[in-house]
Order: structure tokens, then sequence, then C-alpha cells
């Protein structure tokens, strides 16, 4: 018989958000347990070292991230690590994976399930060799092992800068960092950033470590025999789309960084309404459905600061529903939200609840979390509106570029089977195969909806992560 946790508040994820948001509910006087794919708390971002999995604040890690880890870890949130959340069969129970209790049943539900590097095709992109920063990053924090010795960096965005100087302070020579946008484009966001001087200050001191920036550039194309051997740059329009010269570069690691996608797989299964790419919530991080908060870059993408105020904002209300008198569990679908959008949208009005219900009062004034979240979304608009995806990177593909990896499918096969007449996702993934992979389409999803008519998703279905058929099959049979 599959063994059942109950608890206040489920909490997925154990980044900063998820850390922030347990802190807060356990405070609040919730019974707290925090889901995380990780074997220890702290997510990519403030991913520790291999050998310090157990450490209450582990040295690799910041002071900031040292005292946050130590602090979720004497709040008496239970952690469970190592796991991962497959399904969601009624509302409010979360299926998991892994050793001990195979399902979580939970009065409130707070996701905090982070994001994952945007997929950019072109020709050679699945050489071994070529890999996202984050992937990049991973490997030199985790392990301390270098992607290559020689890296071309390209994409856009502040994280190229981070990603190139860890890697050559661990002996890499960074060969070049193929930035899209141009200079001028940052003079013009100028006034915005000074309302930001601390920004401004940890970017000047990555540039200081890496200078071979070149400007308006995008890659275009990498080859080699058996792995990448070099990479080719070009330069760009407005729109990212190559127009002008090439340069090409010796190289065994190509790491590309042109942005992240929130993680809302999740969140789909439980019926959440999405708002773009992200979960659509209220400014006290409410979702659609009653019962169940969001934060951190599900919610958009914004950096550990943000994640960590929408993290204590969602906390704090999250307690505040699963005390609310009558409250069993999440709830169901509660209609539209109203005026709610994803990170840098409007938020509903103060005191409005997208189900009609007024839930008890949280332990404390949200006030000044919301107001502190606020300026630091505003920073983070700031930063969409500059490095945001561009349309030209769609034509960096060609007919033989692959874009389904998982079932090996081009770009041309895509293209023949809509010119065939499978003009939606769901008819080219019968007629292609792509997004029946292992990976349900988390990476060629986007890049085979942009060939499409109407761009659309594939559809949400579990497991939400692959599992083992035994896994399965003990369901089946305790149900």
């Amino acid at each position: 018989m599959s063994e059942e946790k109950q608890v206040d508040v489920a909490i997925v994820g154990g980044g900063p958000a998820g850390m922030a948001a347990a802190i807060a509910a356990r405070r609040a006087g919730s019974s707290v347990v925090v889901i995380d794919e990780y074997a220890a708390p702290g997510g990519q971002i403030w991913r520790r070292r291999f050998d310090e999995v157990g450490a209450s604040a582990p040295k690799s890690l910041p002071p900031e991230a040292r005292a946050q880890v130590a602090e979720f870890t004497a709040s008496g949130a239970e952690l469970l690590a190592g796991r991962s959340v497959w399904g969601t069969p009624e509302p409010g129970v979360l299926m998991l994976t892994g050793d001990g209790p195979s399902r979580v049943r939970a009065r409130a539900i707070v996701l905090c399930t982070g994001a994952y590097d945007r997929p950019v095709a072109f020709p050679g992109w699945t050489l071994p060799g070529v890999m996202t920063a984050g992937g990049a990053q991973a490997l030199a924090k985790g392990q301390g092992v270098l992607p290559g010795k020689r890296v071309l960096l390209a994409g856009a965005g502040p994280f190229l800068l981070p990603v190139a100087a860890q890697l050559a302070s661990l002996g890499a020579e960074i060969v070049a960092v193929a930035e899209a946008t141009r200079r001028r484009e940052w003079v013009g966001v100028g006034p915005r950033m000074a309302a930001h001087p601390a920004r401004l200050v940890d970017y000047a001191k990555y540039r200081t470590r890496v200078r071979k920036i070149v400007w308006g550039h995008v890659i275009v194309r990498a080859s080699g025999e058996g792995r990448v051997r070099t990479a080719t740059i070009a330069e760009a329009g407005p729109d990212w789309a190559p127009t002008g010269a090439e340069k090409t570069f010796e190289v065994d690691a190509v790491c590309t960084a042109y942005g992240f996608l929130p993680s809302v797989d999740l969140a789909r299964a439980l019926g959440c309404e999405l708002a773009g790419d992200a979960v659509a919530h209220n400014e006290d991080m409410q979702t659609s459905v009653k019962g169940v908060f969001v934060a951190g870059e599900a919610t958009g993408i914004g950096g550990a600061d943000l994640a960590l105020a929408e993290g204590e904002l969602a906390g704090y209300t999250a307690a505040a529903h699963a005390a609310s008198p009558g409250t069993a569990g999440v709830d169901g679908h509660a209609g539209p939200l109203a005026g709610a959008t994803g990170r840098f949208g409007a938020a509903k009005a103060d005191g409005a609840r997208p189900n009609g219900v007024v839930p008890a009062r949280p332990a404390v004034d949200l006030a000044p979390l919301r107001a502190r979240r606020a300026k630091l979304a505003n920073f983070a608009g700031i930063l969409a509106d500059l490095f945001d995806p561009r349309p030209g990177l769609r034509t960096l593909v060609d007919a033989d570029t692959t874009l389904c990896r998982c079932e090996d499918v081009t770009a041309g096969a895509v293209d023949a089977a809509v010119a065939g007449g499978a003009t939606t996702l769901s008819a080219l993934k019968v007629v292609t195969r792509c997004g029946q992979g292992p990976c349900q389409g988390r990476v060629c999803e986007r890049l085979v909806a942009a060939r499409v008519p109407a761009p659309e998703r594939f559809s949400a279905r579990e497991p939400i992560r692959p599992i083992p058929l035994g896994l399965l099959m003990a369901e089946a049979t305790d149900s």
C-alpha cells in the first residue's frame, strides 16, 4: 500500500523561492514539506559542490545563500530531497518518485518549480560539446568540471558573464562571448537602470573579469567530426537575425544562453492558467486554482532576489489559506484570474481573490513584501525588455537542423508535414513524433511551434517526469 504524508503546505522546489516560502509558512505555524529533485536545497542558482550535500551552510555558496540555507534547515520544514512530482491524481495530492512516501496530501501547494535554459537550434547544436550555459554552470559548480578548455559563449543577457567568469576561474580559455544585443541598446535603458545601482555594480565586477565580448553577434553554426571543433558567429540585426560578416573560432565547447523558460508542467497539470510562458497569479501569488500558489522563476524570469521576495509572500499566503476554516485541501479551478498576469503585468487589486473567498489573515503585514517584490520586478522587467529572445533566432536553422532531439526530427521534416496539412502541434506530434520523447516537448515545443500557422503548446500530460514502469504499476495496484 502506498504511503501518504499529510501536511498543511507542500512546496515543490527547494531553490531560493521554495526555501523562502518554507521559512515563512513555518513562521506562520504551518506544517511544511519541501519536495526537490536535487540532493540538497539551493536550486540551480545556489547549487553546491557534490561533497557539500549534507552541509547546512556550504562554503562554496555566497554568504547570503549560506544564511538562507541555514535558516531553512533550522525552520523545521521537512525536505524530501531527490524526489520529483510526477502526477496529481486529485486536488491537493502530489505523486512522488523515489523512496519514502509516494504521495503528499496538502491543504495548500506552493509551486517554486524554477526555470530551464531556452533551447535555440542552429546547425551543429546537437554536437557533443555544445550545451547550454546553465548546463555548463551546473558542471562547474557541482563537480568542478569544465565543458572544455577553449569555450565560446553565445546568447544575450547578464547570465553570460557569471558563467564565463566561473569557467575562466577553473582554467578555461574564453575565446569570445557573443552578445546578441548591441551596446547602444544598453545605453537606451540606462535611465531605468539608474534606480538599481547595486545591479550596475555587480555587472561592472563581472566586466572586469570578462573582456572578450563581441557585441551584436549571434551563433550561426557549430562544426566538427564527432564533437564540436569550430564555432561561427555573425553580425546580427535588431531582430537578432544574422546579417553580416562571420567570425569562426577553434573551440572544444560552445555554451548558449538565450534566456530561460519558466517550468510550468506541474502548474498545467494542476489546471493553473498561464500568462504567456509563465504561471498567472495575483499580487499575493495565488494562481487561478484556489489553494495553489506560485513563486520564483515559474512566474517569469527575475533572479534570486525576486524569487526570495515572492517565496516569502507565497509562504505566508499559503499558510493563511491552510489555516482557513473548512479548508481541506486544494479546491480545484477557481475561474479566470481577471487582471492577473505573469511577472511584468498588472496584478489584481489588493484584497481581491479569484475564487471570491476571503482567506484567513496572513501572520504578517504583506504590504512591505508586496512593495519589495514590485521594485525587484521592475528590474526584471528592464532585463526582459532588453534581452527577451527576438524572432531572428528562428532563422538560424536550415532544413537539416534537428528540432526534436528525442525523436531526431529535422526542420525540413516539420515543414513538410505542415505543408501536408499537419498545421497544429497535435497533428505534428502524430505525423512526426515531435514531443513524444523523454523530454515531453520541453526542448522542441517552441522550436516546432514557431513553424506552425498558430503557435500553441503540446497538451499537458502525466507522468510529468519520466518514471519507472514499476511505479505506475504499483500505483494502479494500490488504487
